[in-house]
């Protein structure tokens, strides 16, 4: 026999006829009951929804709240992809000077970034703090939830599918470069996989391997490394560009390495966003080009202390650097 008995949450008066899921209009209240119930909940919790998010709950079992939330996060994710993915594309001031011919590209000129920011809004939107007869509702976590451009997703495992997707790069070798930099270093494994997704499987192998090698290096140096200093002043005509592995090391990378005071591999890692920051105007291919080869650069004169102080060509303009540190 179906209980009759039901726990209303709390709703605060500004959020009166509000969907707790993502902060549409109110529809209706679902009845949450937890499949499979470990914490033995004795009656249904009712949760205000929007229509969809009421939609969505039905046919999920879950064994809690915040399960229940992502999933349904999940489920909007999915059914308004493309609409988040006009973020990945375009910007809202090159949507607006765009010159789409025709009726319905300009109606998608006229309301792409509209869709685009409801879209953000719904499944960025947190809800407010559930308690029941005031007492707050236990065991809700959104510790596992990760945030990137300013899209959540639920987790890791979800974003590095979204993300994948949105970027075209095949979602099991986005979750090897991740494996390997770690979560905190999301922006990073994107542009990387980018840069090489696209070749063999041997190849990403390859890739894969290069890259834990410089986490290894990196991390080696973690704990020994001093801070950069204040950088010297350099012509960039002064630098000689130079090729290391096949991978071509860029005058305009190393510049922007010598006028921040940076000589290792652990102090570029530090000051990689800025470093993106600085390129990324002028493309994200050309911005990971150009890390990546000062990466490359760094890691054969931190390998090869003989090569650094007698063959590299720009040895000279380093020595200042730390001459200036001592």
């Amino acid at each position: 026999m179906m209980t009759k008995a039901y726990q209303s949450i709390d709703v605060p008066f500004e959020y009166r006829h509000t969907c707790w899921f993502c902060g549409e209009p109110y529809f209706e209240s679902y009845a949450f009951m937890p499949s499979p119930n470990y914490e033995q909940q004795a009656a249904p919790v009712l949760l205000p929804c929007c229509e969809e998010c009421y939609g969505f709950c039905h046919g999920l079992k879950v064994s809690g709240l915040d399960l229940l939330r992502d999933k349904v996060k999940e489920k909007l994710h999915r059914k308004y992809e493309q609409h988040l993915q006009i973020g990945v594309n375009w910007t809202r001031e090159e949507l607006a000077a765009s010159e789409f011919e025709g009726k319905a590209l300009e109606g998608f000129r006229e309301s792409a970034w509209a869709m685009f920011e409801i879209a953000k809004e719904r499944v960025n939107y947190s809800g407010w703090p559930l308690t029941i007869d005031g007492l707050p509702v236990a065991g809700l976590t959104a510790r596992f939830q990760i945030e990137f451009d300013g899209i959540v997703y639920t987790s890791l495992a979800h974003a590095t599918e979204q993300l994948a997707q949105a970027y075209a790069i095949p979602q099991s070798y986005l979750a090897q470069v991740l494996e390997v930099v770690g979560r905190q270093r999301l922006a990073y494994a994107i542009r990387f996989a980018k840069s090489t997704g696209g070749a063999s499987e041997e190849e990403r192998e390859a890739s894969i391997r290069s890259l834990q090698h410089l986490v290894a290096e990196e991390a080696a140096l973690d704990t020994v490394d001093p801070e950069a200093s204040a950088g010297v002043d350099v012509a960039l005509d002064d630098i000689q560009s130079l090729i290391i592995a096949r991978i071509q090391v860029m005058p305009q990378a190393i510049h922007w390495a010598l006028t921040h005071g940076i000589t290792t591999l652990h102090q570029l890692s530090a000051q990689e966003e800025a470093f993106f920051d600085d390129f990324m105007p002028e493309s994200e291919l050309v911005a990971f080009t150009y890390f990546n080869g000062l990466q490359v650069y760094f890691e054969k004169r931190e390998s090869d202390p003989h090569w650094a102080a007698r063959q590299d060509p720009n040895r000279d303009l380093f020595a200042k650097i730390n001459s200036s540190q001592g």
